[in-house]
């Protein structure tokens, strides 16, 4: 591996989105991430795809082309895995557990995001690990984190985001019905949080040489993110309602197209030339839209004269006369649009393709993060359950008969 962390190695014991999340930026940037999994019991390969579902449904169907675009593997672990190596032990086993406090030796950095209480069942957790390893940065990323009245409560993105109010945040002003973010939102913050605690720890022992316990909750995340709308509760004393795609001119009209365009015109300048854009220099005159304060106070009625003039006209001349006079704008992108087309996805390599060893060339997302002379790349696909534990044992100097006598008491799992 390559990038800014390669002098770096993380022990990551974790499952679902969240810790391996924060493991795979760490991965990303470079740090040599080893996966730890039960070789009984894998996690998330256990959860199976459509395609593996409807195979075992039909017993004609054999083939691993059958199985789909990834043969079988599971696309949510192959996209949240990559840049990682993979051994497969078990921590409950003398074995395993021995072979685990070798690699500790070897650490840096443990990120686990299993409930409460489980590594301290095992003898892992902070207060037993930071005794043999007192340089260790743990990162523990959970549902609540200590002294939550919630903490021994499981944590899931969905329920985070409605404890946090978020998902009284999202949605349509004018229905009952919550809605969540259409994408795992606070196990990806809470993984980011992770990564922004550990470098800060890593940073902390370079000048004391000590290691710390790091948190990072699903709930705290987006409870911090609630800013300005906080602003607005504690500033009013009302409650923020739903924000649809947005207020006033700063949101989603539908156009004659049945595309959506996003605009912004925020300040008193770009909403004068927004006016002009639509021929409706009128809006400037009415004393409802003359100023920014007045604007917010009737942000539906500005909402609605705007949509009646998006109407007129397809999203493709809106969106081109906007960029002309600087309002800014974009189009509302399907899943398809920004993976497939999109130029900006290319140019910024935020798709690319990586070899896996029962899939062959496949697609995953890049490196977010860019650096001028240490930048992160994508190197390996996510590994197969035990791929790199001989080769990870072998660097433990365990020897080839001390390695086959642990898969023989199926203590670890070598995959060949």
């Amino acid at each position: 591996m390559t990038g800014p962390l390669q002098d770096l190695r993380v022990l990551d014991c974790t499952l679902a989105l969240a810790g391996p999340y924060a493991s795979l930026i760490l991965a990303d940037l470079g740090a040599d991430v080893i996966k730890i999994e039960n070789p009984h019991n894998p996690d998330m390969r256990l959860i199976a795809s459509e395609a593996v579902a409807k195979k075992s449904s039909d017993p004609d169907k054999s083939d691993a082309e059958d199985l789909g675009p990834y043969k079988g593997e599971n696309g949510k672990f192959l996209i949240t895995n990559r840049n990682k190596r993979g051994i497969a032990i078990d921590l409950k086993s003398d074995a395993g557990k021995e072979v685990f406090f070798r690699l500790l030796d070897t650490a840096d950095i443990l990120v686990q995001n299993f409930r409460p209480g489980v590594m301290e069942r095992l003898g892992l957790g902070w207060e037993d690990l930071k005794k043999k390893s007192p340089g260790l940065i743990y990162c523990s990323i959970t549902g609540f984190g200590e002294g939550s009245p919630y903490g021994k409560l499981g944590g899931l993105d969905l329920i985070a985001q409605g404890m946090s109010s978020l998902m009284t945040l999202t949605g349509l002003p004018d229905s009952n019905e919550p809605i969540k973010v259409g994408t795992p939102v606070t196990d990806m913050g809470a993984g980011m949080y992770g990564v922004i605690g550990i470098l800060a720890a890593l940073r902390a022992r370079d000048r004391t040489g000590k290691g710390q316990h790091v948190e990072a909750t699903l709930l705290d995340t987006p409870i911090s993110w609630l800013t300005w709308r906080a602003a607005e509760y504690w500033e009013s004393g009302d409650i923020p309602e739903p924000q649809a795609s947005g207020t006033g001119t700063y949101r989603s009209f539908l156009c004659s197209d049945d595309r959506w365009v996003n605009i912004a015109a925020t300040s008193q300048k770009l909403f004068t030339v927004a006016c002009d854009v639509i021929k409706r220099p009128d809006l400037l005159e009415d004393e409802r839209f003359a100023i920014i304060k007045s604007r917010g106070k009737n942000n539906k009625a500005l909402t609605a004269e705007f949509q009646k003039e998006f109407l007129r006209r397809p999203s493709n001349e809106w969106i081109e006369e906007f960029q002309e006079v600087g309002v800014p704008v974009g189009p509302i992108n399907t899943i398809a649009d920004i993976l497939d087309d999109d130029p900006h996805t290319k140019v910024r390599e935020m798709v690319v393709q990586v070899d896996h060893p029962i899939i062959g060339k496949m697609k995953t997302l890049g490196v977010p993060v860019k650096l001028s002379e240490t930048p992160g790349s994508v190197d390996r696909a996510a590994p197969t359950l035990g791929q790199h534990t001989g080769e990870i044992l072998q660097e433990l100097n365990y020897t080839e008969q001390e390695i086959q006598s642990m898969v023989d008491s199926k203590s670890v799992r070598v995959d060949n």
